[in-house]
């Protein structure tokens, strides 16, 4: 598949000590292709691929009126990481398709960074109408109000039922979509231009 990564000016100032074992947000938009003429069973072939679409398809036909209960939705393309927050869920139509924007964080320690202005990414999961191809998109977005990195969360509590993370979901439900930056209105914008021929 194709991934176009976009430029990212955003400050990362855990890198200024040197290296570190997080996951800082990533900008990139991939054109994930749902069929692959070199094999006879597609599905066989890409079994995680085959059931994120599958998935993705089945939500986006219900179109829930609350998209953030769409949980079970596979995120592509895979990496090494589960989320740790899932906020601000809004179905997005672009020109070939439609899909799911969400902001997250990615993790796989016991007691998640908060969020952080670091980490926080918008996630796009979409298809094209005519079922060729599978839209994925992260890109790293901001807020004034979180804190600069995973340094600056220090003074936050942790617990092991993730209270802290359901309490800040809440708080970037709350915040105007204009707030961010980049914002999620443009980024809305950036996601409908999508075109694939």
């Amino acid at each position: 598949y194709r991934c176009f990564h976009l430029e990212d000016k955003r400050p990362l100032p855990a890198f200024e000590k040197g290296p570190r074992y997080y996951f800082p947000a990533d900008s990139f938009i991939c054109f994930i292709p749902l069929g692959d003429p070199s094999e006879t069973d597609f599905d066989k072939a890409y079994p995680e691929i085959s059931y994120a679409a599958s998935k993705l398809r089945h939500i986006l036909s219900k179109r829930p009126e609350a998209p953030d209960k769409t949980k079970g939705l596979r995120d592509l393309p895979l990496n090494n990481a589960g989320q740790s927050i899932r906020s601000k869920a809004q179905f997005v139509n672009f020109a070939a398709g439609s899909g799911i924007l969400f902001l997250t964080q990615y993790t796989q320690e016991a007691f998640p960074n908060p969020i952080n202005n670091e980490e926080l990414t918008c996630n796009f999961q979409g298809l094209t109408d005519d079922g060729k191809y599978y839209i994925a998109a992260r890109m790293a977005i901001t807020h004034p109000s979180l804190p600069r990195g995973i340094d600056f969360t220090g003074h936050i509590k942790r617990d092991e039922k993730w209270i802290y993370l359901k309490e800040g979901e809440k708080r970037l439900n709350r915040l105007a979509d204009d707030s961010f930056q980049p914002s999620l209105i443009e980024l809305r914008k950036l996601l409908a231009s999508i075109s694939v021929k």
